[in-house]
């Protein structure tokens, strides 16, 4: 899989510090088992935090400090380093988002949002302001044009879209920004879906889109 667009160095930074939303870091972690460049910036990220981490002057512990540690390692309180997995032979979607979608994205329970347009929300995924969701866009429908009040991520699963940024296709991830003005349209014979991490709401242009907005939850 040749993978065209990736996250920006800003991103990568920030999650590998564990900065970015629980939603951020779902679609990122997606996007890293298909791509490999950004699996080596994120390695790259984090073996450059270690350095400066010890440079950091250490600070003096508190007497409970050693006995609070070694509690919670006994107490198994400490999670492990997850891995990344590889996804499966048998499907092009990501391990890390079979947990929301066991069944496949043909038995997901999608919700029309509008003419040729549906999603499914991931619900118990923290986001801010915003959402996580699979969007849906039959070929040829375009998302309304819209701006962004926060951050934005959305990765391809299936098929493919463009917009005043470029062509995007299956494993490729856009990170947007309150700077971009965009109008998405589904291209090629068959439905994109793509998941898409937002840390606060859609600002859209049009009159009637921004009447729908409150209905639909974007």
């Amino acid at each position: 899989m040749k993978i065209n667009h990736h996250a920006d160095d800003a991103t990568i930074m920030a999650y590998a510090a564990g900065t970015v939303s629980e939603g951020f870091s779902l679609l990122l972690t997606a996007h890293m088992e298909v791509c490999s460049h950004c699996r080596e910036r994120m390695s790259l990220a984090s073996d450059l935090g270690g350095e400066l981490l010890c440079e950091v002057e250490p600070a003096r512990m508190s007497q409970e400090g050693l006995s609070n540690v070694l509690s919670a390692i006994e107490a198994d309180i400490i999670d492990p380093v997850t891995p990344f997995k590889s996804p499966s032979a048998s499907s092009d979607m990501a391990s890390v988002l079979m947990e929301y979608v066991p069944r496949g994205l043909d038995e997901l329970p999608w919700q029309r949002l509008m003419p040729g347009i549906r999603q499914y929300q991931l619900t118990g995924v923290e986001s801010g302001n915003g959402s996580v969701r699979l969007l849906s866009i039959s070929p040829g429908i375009r998302i309304p044009h819209h701006t962004h009040l926060g951050g934005e991520l959305t990765l391809v699963i299936e098929g493919a879209y463009e917009d005043e940024i470029g062509h995007f296709k299956a494993g490729d991830l856009a990170d947007l920004d309150a700077s971009c003005n965009h109008q998405p349209v589904a291209v090629g014979n068959k439905p994109c879906i793509c998941l898409i991490a937002t840390d606060d709401k859609l600002r859209f242009t049009g009159l009637l889109s921004r009447m729908v907005q409150p209905l639909i939850g974007i």
